[in-house]
């Protein structure tokens, strides 16, 4: 799981290289490339300024920010992009500007603004050889806010433009918004867009998830969705993105415990991670509760096997 984790790293930062050489960024979802370049400026150079060319054509938009080693990566949801700021390799602290493409104004808008803590990116482990510790794996400390409407990305020089945040009712109505994507994709499967994209040659690629998307599924979860989000994060699981789909299924059966396929799938998840302690009491619960309900001849021997860690 750690070697899984280290190659996340690597194609993360890969995926936010200082500039694009090659047309494969759509970045405001129209199927057109928009290439982008990132240059120090000559007077600070701890900022620099991201230029893009909007659909390869005349219209560029420009924005000054303090990037670090970190840059700019495609979004999830489409006409989406996302940008690192103060980002070193080192660094558990992370912080993400995302911006959306707002067609009637040709630009791109602020419109939500992350921080979270990484644990596993910590000097004892990628330099001290420390075995990183199985909850360090797990994101935390998320502070996601969304911005209210409209700060444009071209506004982002000097100290950059101001902006109000939404309340908590609005948030949670943007995000049940951005929520659509995944009711919409999630007919697909596990090997669906939700999960899987096509790179610049044609060839099919795993799809790296937002920690804070997947964190903010958590802050919508009610029982119109819960079935929707359940799925989700056992395709997640089923994807190899193991610790954002225990995330994910921790609030499910946290605010629902009688839903045995969440408890099942929980502990699934917590197994594949190598977080056995956890995940036995979960199979063991589930069996029981299955047992109760009559069902015992539908529990999968998979987790008979493993209810004793064995």
């Amino acid at each position: 799981m750690i070697g899984m984790v280290v190659c996340f790293i690597f194609l993360f930062i890969a995926g936010v290289a200082s500039a694009s050489s090659s047309c494969e960024t759509d970045l405001n979802g129209d199927g057109i490339c928009d290439p982008y370049d990132v240059s120090t400026l000559e007077e600070d150079n701890t900022v620099s300024r991201v230029t893009i060319n909007v659909g390869g054509g005349d219209k560029s938009v420009s924005g000054d920010f303090e990037l670090g080693n970190g840059g700019l990566s495609a979004g999830y949801l489409p006409s989406d992009f996302s940008l690192l700021l103060d980002f070193y390799t080192r660094n558990t602290n992370l912080t993400e500007y995302s911006f959306r493409w707002d067609s009637a104004r040709l630009d791109w808008v602020l419109y939500k603004t992350s921080s979270w803590v990484e644990p596993s990116r910590g000097e004892q482990y990628s330099l001290g050889g420390e075995k990183v510790p199985i909850e360090a794996l797990f994101p935390q400390q998320f502070e996601v806010q969304r911005v209210a409407c409209c700060t444009l990305y071209s506004q982002f020089s000097g100290g950059g433009p101001d902006f109000k945040l939404l309340n908590v009712d609005e948030k949670l109505a943007e995000i049940r918004r951005d929520f659509t994507y995944i009711l919409e994709n999630l007919p697909q499967g596990e090997t669906g867009k939700l999960f899987y994209a096509v790179d610049e040659v044609g060839n099919k690629v795993r799809r790296n998830i937002p920690q804070e998307f997947v964190y903010e599924m958590t802050l919508i979860l009610s029982d119109d969705n819960v079935g929707a989000l359940n799925d989700y994060a056992y395709y997640l699981s089923r994807s190899q993105n193991n610790v954002l789909a225990a995330l994910l299924l921790k609030e499910i059966h946290k605010k629902y415990p009688d839903r045995l396929v969440a408890t099942l799938n929980l502990a699934d998840a917590y197994w594949d991670i190598g977080m056995r302690s956890a995940a036995c009491p979960l199979y063991k619960e589930y069996i029981d509760k299955m047992t109760k309900r009559g069902k015992k001849g539908r529990i999968p021997e998979l987790a008979k096997s493993r209810v004793g860690c064995g």
